[in-house]
């Protein structure tokens, strides 16, 4: 579907539960802030709805984030059930650290590709950043899910006076294994929205890391894209700088939250209810508008919000 600035909103983020079992401090103040909504929809209705989508809004792409979707306990049927849909492109955001017993299932389920937080390759730093969780875990599902043979890439919060020491090692990680590994700047949302102690490692000092130890050279990537992306010797890798060059203008995404909501923009967080839809004998038309309500809220350049991620997912 054809934003009103043109833009292709093909892909949707959907988070079917607010559960998590890490408290990484960009996200949350603490483990408690991971709130399940007290409406969260069936998994049958999540699931029609993300069809509705599909079948009447143009979605192509669908990315299952939390909260930690491997703690929603019917992951493997709702990826089922996306794929009957006729979706072909179904992917995963996860820390992890419940993957390697769940990627068997759920590649047979028709999850084609997972994008895994890994913020540090030190056990007591990845424990101390995620204030919960254990690093073998999570190198254990990395393993897992290339042997199931899902496309995988690695996301890395970047962090001042916390793990920045680490951005060509873990790129040198990510290339050992055939791995895409993009590095994230903060984003100021939630805990770190208004916050004065943002300890921001931008693109360019992460280039200049990078740059001690390999030859850049910047590559193509898709015009929709988040990150700008860069070839060096033995692989590719990408850095999503949502503060040294944010990616408004050519944003693709919708966000559909566990309770039925669809949000267009993180920096304009504005709710649309689409769940009374599920009662709707022929909800087209009015899905394909509540969609452009939701597109039409965003921003033209980001500005953060207040708005927990663990809600929407990344």
């Amino acid at each position: 579907m054809l934003d009103l600035q043109g833009r292709n909103i093909n892909k949707l983020r959907i988070s079917v539960s607010g559960a998590c079992n890490m408290a990484c401090s960009y996200c949350v103040t603490g483990i408690n802030e991971h709130q399940v909504a007290p409406d969260q929809l069936p998994m049958q209705d999540l699931l029609k709805l993300a069809t509705l989508l599909h079948r009447h809004a143009g979605i192509e792409k669908i990315r299952i984030t939390g909260g930690e979707p491997l703690l929603y306990r019917e992951l493997v049927p709702f990826v089922e059930g996306l794929s009957e849909s006729g979706l072909e492109d179904i992917g995963m955001t996860s820390n992890g650290l419940l993957l390697a017993r769940s990627v068997p299932s759920l590649a047979k389920a028709g999850l084609k590709h997972i994008n895994l937080s890994l913020d540090s390759l030190q056990p007591e730093r990845f424990r101390k950043m995620g204030r919960a969780g254990s690093l073998r875990s999570t190198l254990d599902g990395i393993d897992a899910s290339l042997e199931a043979g899902l496309r995988l890439k690695i996301n890395m919060v970047v962090m001042k006076g916390e793990n920045e020491d680490e951005v060509a090692d873990v790129l040198e990680f990510g290339i050992a294994r055939g791995i895409e590994v993009r590095f994230l700047e903060l984003m100021r949302m939630g805990p770190l929205y208004q916050n004065g102690d943002f300890k921001l490692v931008t693109m360019e000092e992460m280039l200049n890391s990078i740059r001690e130890r390999f030859s850049v050279t910047t590559a193509q990537a898709d015009e929709d894209s988040t990150s700008q992306r860069f070839w060096v010797p033995g692989g590719y890798f990408g850095i999503i700088p949502n503060e040294s060059a944010p990616f408004c203008s050519t944003c693709s995404r919708l966000r559909l939250t566990s309770n039925g909501k669809l949000i267009g923009c993180l920096s304009n967080p504005i709710e649309t209810s689409i769940r009374h839809l599920l009662d709707h004998h022929d909800p087209e038309m009015e899905l394909k508008s509540l969609v452009m309500e939701s597109v039409s809220y965003k921003k033209s350049q980001f500005t953060g919000s207040d708005l927990v991620m663990s809600k929407v997912g990344g």
